[in-house]
């Protein structure tokens, strides 16, 4: 019998799956949903590909669709955050549509004068401003239930004081 080195059998046996072993339903399950996430990124990546190569000469807006690295941080961070909820965004969009509107919605912030119908890409994927709307209607309900928004009592509300008095 030949000895190993401690280093090697250490080797062996650190992976996350050895092989002849059963894997519960469990980890299953993890490894879909991290498939499906890993999936989702690179679809994101394809779509920044895209849209850097494939832009409208006759349009120059389709330039400011460009996304920078913190704008690619955000997007990433939107879908690792709503990874498990894909379809409960939008149930008809395709993972394409819904990454798109996830950069078209980093992209709206900074400038809100982006057309989506200036973009081809958005008519390839189905994304329309229904479409978009009710996406971004859905992801900011989702941040709102984490944090909701809790009114606060004021001392004194001077408002309601002079419309009682008549003051104003």
């Amino acid at each position: 019998m030949r000895d190993r080195s401690v280093e090697y059998l250490l080797g062996l046996y650190e992976k996350p799956y050895v092989k002849g072993e059963r894997r519960s339903k469990e980890t299953n399950r993890n490894l879909r949903h991290e498939q499906k996430r890993k999936n989702r990124h690179l679809i994101f990546d394809e779509l920044c590909l895209e849209l850097f190569n494939d832009f409208d000469e006759l349009c120059l807006e389709a330039k400011t669709l460009i996304l920078s690295p913190d704008q690619k941080k955000l997007v990433r961070y939107l879908i690792d955050e709503f990874s498990s909820k894909f379809k409960q965004l939008h149930h008809t969009a395709s993972e394409k549509c819904i990454i798109l509107a996830f950069m078209f919605y980093v992209k709206k912030v900074e400038n809100s004068k982006i057309k989506l119908q200036s973009y081809r890409i958005t008519k390839k994927y189905g994304l329309t401003d229904q479409v978009f709307e009710i996406i971004v209607c859905r992801l900011l309900e989702s941040f709102m239930k984490k944090i909701p928004i809790v009114p606060r009592a004021h001392k004194v509300d001077e408002h309601d004081i002079l419309v009682r008095e008549g003051k104003r």
